[in-house]
């Protein structure tokens, strides 16, 4: 198993950081500080040495500190292979890559620091819109794996100039055979998509499940993908039937775009039915199992980020947690009350703690 960690961290006009340097270590780092004093912060900007995006679904330019119109998230990196330095550089609306100093294209991050973010919206994951759940799908399988990720961006542009021509019929300029070739290939791409998707779900499933059993034994996790279209026939006569409807909205109506996935909990879809506390143990189950899977396919141990988490969790959660961190790498948690935390965790990490100069120092 591979061990990735972060040696130090340096921002430049990232969020309420105009200049950090900071000698994180190997392990369990805990971050505590008062609320407003820029915890979550930190972490999202090492979500951004994974991702090159934020971790909170807001966009880059929302990320700079406040008069500037730039930022830098640099990273310096320890495998046992190599040391490597990550860049993330944003400025007037582009963003850009470097690798031990070297342009890369933004995809070329994806998989080299994987990391898993835990936080006080992942119950989002279970009860918000069904973009929530396509995104957790599409980044987590992207890091997995990047044909993956070229797919997606091939599908996300035929949508763009399908959608075009959709309005331009619409609007008399455009022709309706044009329709076609375009149908063929977004159809031929978008299966890709839908095909990953099930299998992935269907890898975490019972890992998931089996996670849930050890916090909550009297009922069942399960996972349903629901793809809005089952294959490429029925999509294509789904095309052909609502044509018209499509040419009205100016918009593609099935696809990968549309899918989305539920959570049961025994026969129960859990959004509606289940308790704050089982939607909880549900998505607590899916982060850790999508930890696991991380470990089994990658062979690296992903970096955790726990964002003032353990506040919410009671004693079984709480423990099904510390099983995860007892094999995990390296982690980053925050919190408020140091107090909050379980004296085990407390003995095992380096404590650090964030004062209102937006400094770390040791704790």
């Amino acid at each position: 198993m591979t061990a990735i960690s972060l040696r130090q961290l340096q921002l430049t006009n990232f969020r309420s950081y105009r200049e950090l340097t900071w000698n994180c270590q190997p392990g369990l780092n805990i971050i505590q500080g008062p609320n407003a004093a820029g915890k979550t912060n930190l972490l999202e900007a090492v979500g951004y040495l994974s991702f090159a995006r934020s971790l909170r679904q807001q966009q880059d330019q929302q990320v700079v500190s406040w008069g500037e119109n730039s930022f830098q998230v640099k990273g310096f990196c320890n495998t046992s292979q190599e040391n490597l330095e990550l860049a993330i550089i944003y400025q007037q609306n582009h963003k850009e890559l470097t690798i031990n100093g070297r342009h890369h294209r933004l995809v070329d991050l994806l998989g080299i620091l994987p990391v898993i973010y835990f936080g006080p919206d992942d119950l989002l994951l279970l009860k918000g819109a069904p973009v929530y759940r396509r995104q957790f799908l599409d980044r987590e399988i992207s890091i997995l794996d990047r044909l993956y990720c070229h797919s997606l961006q091939s599908y996300r542009r035929l949508l763009l100039q399908r959608n075009r021509l959709l309005r331009e019929i619409k609007a008399g300029r455009g022709k309706v055979q044009e329709l076609e070739p375009w149908n063929v290939q977004l159809v031929s791409t978008g299966l890709n998509i839908i095909q990953r998707r099930g299998a992935f779900l269907q890898a975490l499933e019972p890992l998931a499940a089996a996670i849930y059993q050890s916090m909550d034994a009297r009922e069942q996790l399960t996972l349903s993908y629901r793809p809005i279209v089952g294959d490429g026939e029925e999509w294509l006569a789904k095309i052909t039937a609502g044509q018209e409807r499509e040419i009205q909205a100016g918009l593609s109506l099935w696809g990968p775009h549309r899918d989305d996935f539920s959570f049961f909990i025994g026969d129960h879809e859990a959004r509606f039915f289940a308790s704050q506390g089982q939607q909880r143990s549900a998505v607590l189950a899916l982060k850790i199992a999508e930890a696991r899977i991380f470990m089994q396919v990658m062979g690296k141990r992903p970096i955790l980020l726990l964002d003032d988490v353990f506040s919410e969790l009671d004693s079984k959660r709480q423990q099904a947690l510390l099983e995860l961190l007892a094999t995990a790498g390296q982690t980053f948690l925050t919190t408020t009350e140091l107090t909050r935390l379980p004296a085990s965790l407390l003995e095992q990490a380096t404590l650090w703690k964030l004062s209102g100069e937006r400094r770390l120092v040791v704790g």
